[in-house]
């Protein structure tokens, strides 16, 4: 039995995760806002820091995997703390507890909006770790025409490029961490309900 943690596990796609791990007979350690195991705030330090020491508590110091997957698409600074700093924290919080296992599996949930139109500036600040800088940028274009899905998809495309840059380092795959990302297209989870609520917005997201 492999034990996974896996964020944004309340809703979506963390949710029907958590439950085909559990029928195939895995341990499976949620976490969310609610409704979960771990029930902490990932936008904030403090609701990062509880994260990591109640997941060595409750997996009694190892994990097998962790799914970082917790996200939002509001056009606002939170979508950029939840999406991009509390996923790195996630994963870089946990990985000493996945260095106990034989064969440790990190996935970081991105997205095709990846793809899409980002605010470089905010992608080169996520990136080099400047978490009050980013928000100020995310501020910054609060109020823009398509703030929402800009925001997503620039925190979408630095969690990309801040997997392909780590994966081959010292502290993952030196490591014998497997560490992959998924980008997934449109789902229709309660996050992307707004966005798909009426045919035009299907369309514009087909």
């Amino acid at each position: 039995m492999r034990t996974v943690v896996i964020t944004g596990a309340a809703s979506g796609i963390g949710r029907a995760l958590a439950e085909r791990l559990r029928n195939e007979g895995d341990r499976v350690i949620t976490v969310d806002l609610h409704d979960a195991d771990v029930t902490v705030d990932l936008s904030t330090a403090e609701g990062r820091s509880a994260l990591v020491e109640q997941v060595a508590e409750l997996s009694g110091g190892t994990i097998d995997a962790v799914v970082a997957n917790a996200g939002l698409i509001r056009p606002e600074p939170v979508t950029v703390a939840v999406n991009y700093f509390g996923a790195i924290a996630t994963l870089e919080g946990l990985r000493p507890l996945l260095e106990r296992s034989s064969a440790p599996r990190a996935v970081l949930t991105t997205s095709l909006a990846a793809v899409m139109d980002v605010y470089e500036d905010l992608v080169e600040s996520c990136l080099a770790g400047d978490e009050e800088e980013a928000l100020a940028i995310a501020e910054k274009y609060s109020g823009g025409e398509n703030i929402g899905n800009n925001l997503y998809a620039s925190t979408k495309a630095a969690e990309a490029r801040w997997v392909r840059l780590n994966a081959p380092n010292p502290e993952w795959a030196g490591a014998g961490i497997a560490l992959n990302a998924v980008g997934p297209g449109i789902v229709e989870t309660p996050m992307v309900a707004d966005s798909i609520a009426d045919d035009a917005s299907r369309a514009s997201t087909a």
